[in-house]
């Protein structure tokens, strides 16, 4: 029975380190998958800034031809006033459609650092599961060791 309780001790020791192991690979898997995500997010981002920004284009074009319509219908010509009117117009879809782009952009690159930082949580998690496990053996390791003295003591 003597010799029992310094094995259970390894054991035990032993139990412990693999399950700070498995909890570290669960961490970084958990982690990983949430990078995976936060980077389909961020392309899904970029995708809906470019459909934004295409819809923009398209109703400035359609714009700026119902701007030359109206002139030509009023009998105006493609002078003076109603071109500065047509390049206001255009320089004003432009910045739109920019804005668009650029907030499609904002949210994509904070999708990307989040999936940056949710890979380093991963891979820390793991390295700090292999501290975990090897400081359950080494304590277990002395506890076995120290039981043992006492019991040899007895």
């Amino acid at each position: 029975m003597a010799v029992a309780v310094p094995i259970l001790m390894w054991v035990s020791a032993g139990l412990a380190a693999v399950s700070a192991i498995k909890q570290g690979q669960a961490a970084e898997a958990a982690s990983a998958f949430n990078a995976m995500v936060q980077k389909q997010n961020a392309e899904q981002a970029r995708s809906e800034a470019r459909m934004q920004a295409a819809q923009t284009e398209r109703e400035n074009f359609l714009r700026l031809g119902a701007i030359r319509a109206a002139q030509g219908a009023s009998g105006g010509t493609g002078e003076g006033s109603v071109l500065d009117v047509i390049a206001d117009t255009a320089r004003q879809g432009e910045l739109e459609r920019q804005f668009k782009l650029f907030q499609g952009e904002a949210a994509a690159r904070g999708f990307t650092n989040t999936a940056t930082l949710d890979t380093f949580q991963g891979k820390a998690a793991k390295q700090a599961s292999v501290l975990r496990a090897g400081t359950e053996l080494l304590g277990g390791g002395q506890s076995a060791f120290g039981a043992g003295q006492r019991l040899t003591r007895t």
